[in-house]
C-alpha cells in the first residue's frame, strides 16, 4: 500500500537502537534521543561502551580480513527479515478486513517526512515494545508518534511487565497487554465504532481510568494450553508487502516457560504464567507449509525454550525427518535436554543446525543461585555432544547476579576455556524486569540484595552482598576481552549479520580474526576506550553511592 494513501492501521516494529539499518548518523541521533529521557544511565552506558568497543575493533580490522571473513561480514539474513510481531499483526489486521501499512522506529526517527505522511493517513497507531526496552525509549518514541486526529495503541513485552501502578503517558491511549490474537479482533471492532465502543475479550479486563488518561486492555489467557489454534503466521503476505522473498523466517511454538530461573521473565509475560504448546503436528504442519510454499530454508524459533516438552521435541523431528521438510532450523534449549546423544542427533538429522544454551555460569554455586535447576557437567556435555553432531552452539552468559565474586567469574572463565562454544552473548545481570523471583522479599534478604526502581533505563542500580552493579561492567569487560583474546569463543554481537550460514570449518579463521582485532586495533583507538571507560566507571561508582547509600563490601575489594 503506497504511503501517501489513508488507511486504518500503522504497525510499528523494531528496536530503537538497532541493528539492521544503522548509520553513525542515525545511532547517534536515536542515542541522543533516548539519552535526554534516561534516569541513572551510567550503568546502561557502561554496557553500551563494552559492546561498542568489541564492534569498534571488529568494524576497524574488517578492511585487514580474508575474503572468508569479509564474505562473512557480507551476508545479510540475520538483518533483513521483518520482525515476527510485524507479520503477525498483518495477519490479524489482514482477518479482519483491515487497511494497514508497515514501518520501522528506525524509519520514523530516520526519515521525517515518510513518518509525517504515515501518520497522517493512520487512525491508529499500533506500536509493538517487543524490542523496546524501558521508558527513557518508549516515552520519546510515543511522543513521536502521537498526533491530534490518530490514536496510539502500545502492546507487545515491555507493556506487559510495566507494573500496574505505572501512571502511562499522556500521548498513549491504549496500554495493550496480553496476546496479540485475542486483542486485535476487539481493537478491530474498537476502530470501527470511531474509538467510542471497547470491550475487553472474554476472559481478559480493560482498566477504567479518568477521562483523557492511558486504558489498559488486558487479553486474558486462553483456555487451553494448547496453542494450535493461533492463526498462522502469514509470511507469504509479508514477501508481498516488502516485495522480496525471504530465505530465514521466524517462528513461535510457546508462550511462557515451565522453568522459574530467578532472574527470568518469560514465565510472566503475554500476562499470563502457564507454559502453553504447539504440537508436534501443528509445527511440522506450519514448517512442510512455509518450505513448500514460500521456499523457505532456515526458519528461527523465538522460543523462550523449544527443546521441552521432551515428547513433543522427540516426535516432531521424527515427523520432520519423515516428511523430508528439509528445513534448517535453530532454536533456544536448556543444557539437561541436550544430554543425551540420541536426542542430539535425532534433532541434527531433522535439520537442526543451531542451539542457543542459556549456560548463563560456569559456577556450580551461581547455576543454584539462579535457580537453573541445572549442573555444571550437564552444561559441558551439552556443548560437547552438539560439537560432534555438528550442531553450533551460542551461549548466554550472566556476570553479576546476585552471589557473584571474582571467584565465581573466574569459574566461569575456566569452564569456557574448558569447554568452549562456538559464540557467546555476554550480559550483565539486570534488576529491569519486576516481579522475577530473584526480588522477592526472601530472595532479597538471602542475597542482601539493595535494587533502585528506575524505568528509566534497561539497566537499574543493584549491589548485594557480593557485588556491586559498579564493578559487575568491569567484571564483564574484562570476561569479555580475554574470551576473545584467548581465541576462546566467538562475539555472537560481532558476527550476527552471518551467523545463520556459520560453519564449523570457519570457527578458527573467526577465532584469529577477532583475536588480532583486539591485539592490533590501534594504539590511539585503545587509549581512547580506556579513558572512556575511566569516566564511566568513577561516574557510576559515584552515582550507585548516591541511589544506594548503604555500603555493602563490593567483590572487587573482597
Amino acid at each position: 500500500m503506497p504511503p501517501s494513501s489513508k488507511f486504518d492501521v500503522l504497525i510499528v516494529t523494531g528496536g530503537l537502537l538497532a541493528a539492521k539499518d544503522e548509520t553513525l548518523v542515525a545511532l547517534a541521533k536515536k542515542q541522543l534521543m533516548q539519552g535526554r529521557a534516561t534516569r541513572h544511565g551510567w550503568l546502561e552506558l557502561k554496557i553500551k561502551a563494552v559492546a561498542a568497543e568489541f564492534l569498534a575493533y571488529g568494524h576497524w580490522h574488517r578492511r585487514r580480513a580474508s575474503p572468508a571473513v569479509r564474505a562473512h561480514f557480507a551476508r545479510r539474513d540475520n538483518l533483513e527479515v521483518p520482525d515476527l510481531t510485524e507479520v503477525t499483526l498483518a495477519t490479524l489486521l489482514t482477518r479482519e478486513g483491515l487497511t494497514f501499512t508497515m514501518t520501522t522506529y528506525h524509519e520514523l526517527v530516520a526519515k521525517p517526512r515518510i513518518r509525517r505522511r504515515l501518520l497522517a493517513a493512520a487512525r491508529v497507531v499500533f506500536a509493538s515494545t517487543t524490542l523496546l526496552r524501558d521508558l527513557s525509549e518508549l516515552e520519546p518514541l510515543a511522543r513521536l508518534m502521537k498526533t491530534r486526529e490518530n490514536k496510539l495503541v502500545v502492546g507487545g513485552a515491555l507493556a506487559g511487565i510495566l507494573p500496574s501502578d505505572w501512571e502511562g503517558l499522556a500521548e498513549i491511549d491504549l496500554l495493550a497487554v496480553g496476546y496479540g490474537e485475542r486483542l486485535v479482533p476487539v481493537l478491530a471492532r474498537w476502530l470501527r465504532s470511531d474509538f467510542r465502543e471497547l470491550e475487553a475479550p472474554e476472559g481478559g479486563r480493560l482498566v477504567k481510568t479518568p477521562e483523557g488518561a492511558m486504558r489498559r486492555l488486558h487479553a486474558g489467557a486462553p483456555r487451553s494450553r494448547s496453542l494450535d489454534d493461533l492463526p498462522r503466521p502469514d509470511w507469504a503476505l509479508a514477501e508481498r508487502l516488502h516485495g522480496k522473498r525471504f530465505r530465514m523466517i521466524y517462528y513461535e511454538s510457546v508462550r511462557g516457560c515451565p522453568y522459574r530461573c530467578s532472574f527470568c521473565n518469560y514465565p510472566y509475560l503475554f500476562d499470563d504464567q502457564v507454559f502453553r504448546t504447539k504440537s508436534a503436528q501443528k509445527i511440522a504442519d506450519d514448517w512442510e507449509h512455509y518450505r513448500k510454499e514460500l521456499g523457505a530454508t532456515h526458519l528461527t524459533c523465538l522460543d523462550s525454550l523449544f527443546t521441552a516438552p521432551k515428547p513433543r521435541l522427540l516426535e516432531l523431528c521424527r515427523e520432520l525427518i519423515e516428511r523430508k521438510v528439509g528445513l534448517e532450523w535453530i532454536c533456544y534449549a536448556r543444557a539437561e535436554h541436550l544430554t543425551d546423544p540420541s536426542t542430539v542427533r535425532l534433532m541434527r538429522d531433522a535439520g537442526c543446525t543451531q542451539v542457543h544454551v542459556g549456560l548463563e555460569s560456569g559456577s556450580q554455586r551461581m547455576l543454584d543461585a539462579m535457580n537453573k535447576r541445572t549442573k555444571v557437567e550437564d552444561n559441558a556435555r551439552a556443548l560437547e555432544l552438539c560439537r560432534a553432531a555438528g550442531i553450533t552452539t551460542i551461549a548466554t552468559l550472566i556476570v553479576g547476579h546476585p552471589g557473584e565474586t571474582a571467584a565465581t567469574v573466574e569459574e566461569t572463565y575456566a569452564f569456557l576455556r574448558k569447554t568452549p562454544p562456538d559464540f557467546f552473548f555476554l550480559a550483565t545481570y539486570s534488576t529491569r524486569a519486576l516481579g522475577v523471583p530473584i526480588l522477592s522479599a526472601e530472595s532479597r534478604a538471602r542475597f542482601d540484595l539493595e535494587t533502585m526502581d528506575n524505568r528509566y533505563t534497561v539497566s537499574p542500580y543493584w549491589r548485594h552482598a557480593t557485588m556491586s552493579c559498579a564493578d559487575a561492567g568491569e567484571f564483564a569487560r574484562q570476561l569479555h576481552r580475554r574470551l576473545v583474546v584467548e581465541g576462546v569463543s566467538l562475539d555472537a554481537a560481532l558476527f550476527y549479520a552471518g551467523l545463520l550460514d556459520f560453519k564449523a570449518e570457519q570457527r578458527d579463521e573467526l577465532l584469529t580474526f577477532q583475536r588480532d582485532a583486539v591485539r592490533k586495533a590501534p594504539r590511539l583507538m585503545r587509549f581512547a576506550f580506556m579513558l572512556l571507560h575511566r569516566f564511566i566507571d568513577q561516574r557510576l561508582a559515584r552515582d550507585v553511592e548516591r541511589a544506594l547509600p548503604q555500603r555493602i563490601p563490593h567483590a572487587l575489594h573482597a
